[in-house]
């Protein structure tokens, strides 16, 4: 399929959304207490994901409602869903920076269900420390006498072994039967 200026388009979408990761990371710096540049090194050469996706609709059976599809998990368990706002982003706060405040921020899970008859599209960037960074907590989240709840981790290992739990196509020995399937 030819989709002139699709690259350039969605390069220029990631050049801009990397931007506004980076002056909400100085706010987030700012939020913490430490001045605005202390998460800086951090992101110097970020992980970053800009995915593309689709969920197709659900047939006639479903209804013909503006449910966005993003739901985010209260800690009760209930879903909740995230009404769309045109003009905006949706902030998640993921496990680093949790890990960052010892916790007081917390990790919100989340999931995307299309239930209407119509396709969704979505575009979530995620905007991440380098791989070699490691992440402990951050002296100006501990209160006076309060230890560490994680014990520091390199971003890189996590983000694989978060991965690897989360595809199973990733597994040594489903790589091998994949592997033996495709040699056929």
């Amino acid at each position: 399929m030819d989709l002139p200026g699709f690259r350039e388009a969605v390069t220029s979408y990631n050049a801009m959304l990397e931007d506004i990761a980076r002056r909400l990371t100085r706010l987030i710096g700012r939020a913490l207490h430490l001045p605005p540049d202390a998460l800086d090194p951090y992101f110097a050469r970020p992980t970053t994901w800009l995915r593309l996706l689709h969920y197709p609709p659900q047939g006639p059976q479903a209804p013909a409602d503006e449910f966005g599809g993003l739901e985010v998990r209260r800690s009760d368990g209930t879903w909740l869903p995230v009404t769309p706002a045109p003009g905006t982003f949706v902030v998640n706060v993921r496990d680093m920076l949790s890990r960052w405040t010892n916790g007081h921020w917390q990790s919100t899970p989340h999931r995307v269900q299309n239930r209407t008859q119509e396709d969704r599209y979505s575009v979530p960037y995620f905007f991440d420390p380098a791989m070699s960074a490691m992440i402990a907590c951050l002296p100006s989240c501990l209160a006076p006498g309060e230890r560490p709840r994680y014990e520091p981790v390199r971003y890189g290992e996590y983000v694989m072994e978060r991965i690897d739990k989360n595809y199973g196509y990733r597994h040594t020995s489903n790589v091998s039967a994949l592997s033996a399937t495709v040699a056929r």
